[in-house]
């Protein structure tokens, strides 16, 4: 019944779905809606069943995650009892001579029984770092991914095997070449150069890190356990024959500290970031220390510091004009003095040992050691 006049007007139908029908019409217009005889027990049901459904739904899901993480790190051990046994004691124990050689300086020494024609010649590993990233084992291990060939390993050691790394198959990341084998920056996968660099090896370590496995368990889905496996898999692929390489086949040991200069840092070259620190140390004069074991015996060969100072000499009307070239060049040629002031130290060693009827023409001293002025080396290499 409806109102009109102060009269009740009679409206055809059941008065409820009348009511319902009004109720609809005012909702309509705001965009609201009331459902009618639905009851609060209702909703909470419908709570309790969603809640239990998410609960069931989180355990499932944990369950399978933490199975992908427990295959992953079922790889990891298998890698780490091949790999660990014999490399962690190696890293170990290069780390501390890198220790020893970065704290206070003992003097200048070479074992008289060193051979330098072995050394330049046989296997070896090879770090250079500066100074104060070789304080600790944390620092060490985390400055090692800058440590390349350079002047030093071109002018001190002598490669038998010589390759072009221009030569080899074609590849765009380190996963497309086999076992062994680097993808170099002409994409071309050789092997490794000698001296073996030390960072390879701290690339294989990085799977066994404590690190690696805390970031593996934080890992929150099977997007993120897969990029892990895939990376354990890349490592067991690559890196871990060529560590292993490097601990059948080296037989010494070759590290090179930049001291700090002493007249401070010079001023980077091109925008932020296209030199580092460790490439502004090279290029300008400052002491390097050099270290040399054998590591078959762990016995100290030699013990060096010198003053890194090479002089480029133009040869013809060619003239380099590009501060970034120019800048390379001079990290080659103090480098390439290191190496050449070892060389001359080592040299001067062995002919002082050896008896005096030995005969053949003398060998001349180190050109510079422990502050020494040095000469001029002409070119870089």
């Amino acid at each position: 019944m409806a109102k009109k006049d102060g009269r009740e007007e009679h409206q055809p139908g059941l008065p409820s779905l009348n009511q319902a029908r009004a109720e609809r019409r005012r909702a309509t217009p705001f965009g609201k809606a009331r459902l009618v005889g639905v009851t609060p027990q209702f909703w909470i049901w419908v709570a309790v069943v969603l809640a239990a459904f998410g609960v069931v739904y989180w355990r499932i899901t944990a369950g399978h995650l933490e199975s992908q993480k427990s295959a992953v790190m079922a790889k990891q051990r298998a890698i780490a009892k091949t790999l660990g046994p014999k490399i962690l004691p190696f890293r170990d124990r290069t780390e501390g001579w890198v220790q020893k050689l970065a704290g206070p300086w003992k003097g200048d020494y070479v074992a008289p029984s060193v051979d330098l024609s072995d050394i330049t010649h046989s296997p070896g590993v090879y770090l250079r770092l500066d100074i104060d990233n070789a304080r600790s084992a944390k620092s060490i291990r985390k400055a090692s991914s800058s440590s390349l060939h350079d002047g030093f390993t071109s002018c001190f050691f002598v490669r038998s095997k010589a390759v072009d790394p221009r030569k080899g198959p074609a590849c765009k990341a380190l996963a497309d070449c086999a076992p062994g084998l680097l993808c170099n920056e002409w994409d071309v996968c050789t092997r490794p150069l000698e001296p073996y660099n030390m960072r390879l090896a701290y690339r294989a370590l990085r799977v066994l890190s404590t690190a690696w496995t805390d970031e593996l368990h934080q890992a929150g889905s099977d997007l993120g356990i897969t990029a892990y496996d895939r990376d354990l898999d890349r490592v067991t692929h690559n890196d871990v024959p060529i560590a292993i390489e490097i601990l059948t086949r080296a037989k010494y040991f070759t590290a090179v500290l930049d001291e700090a200069p002493a007249h401070g840092l010079p001023k980077a070259l091109g925008d932020a970031g296209a030199e580092t620190d460790e490439q502004r140390v090279q290029r300008t004069e400052h002491f390097g220390r050099i270290g040399v074991w054998d590591l078959n015996s762990g016995q100290q060969l030699a013990r060096l510091r010198a003053r890194a100072q090479g002089k480029i000499v133009p040869v013809g009307d060619r003239v380099v004009r590009d501060k970034q070239t120019a800048a390379s060049a001079q990290r080659q040629a103090n480098s390439c003095m290191l190496a050449l002031q070892l060389r001359g130290a080592i040299q001067a060693e062995v002919a002082k040992a050896a008896p005096a009827d030995a005969g053949g023409p003398p060998v001349q001293p180190p050109p510079a050691a422990s502050g020494a002025p040095a000469p001029s080396a002409s070119g870089a290499p």
